[in-house]
């Protein structure tokens, strides 16, 4: 395998790595968004 083979897989994995982060914080704000909402719903009733 050359550097530049290494390289190039670095950088794949790298980015690989980030984009199922990005994923996983996405999800975990879009629940969070949703319990917000419930939240606030839910305060609002009791007015």
């Amino acid at each position: 395998m050359s550097s530049l083979d290494s390289v190039f897989a670095a950088y794949v994995l790298g980015w690989a790595v980030f984009f199922v982060f990005y994923l996983t914080v996405a999800r975990r704000t879009a629940t969070l968004d949703k319990e917000v909402e419930r939240l606030k719903n839910t305060l609002n009733r009791g007015k």
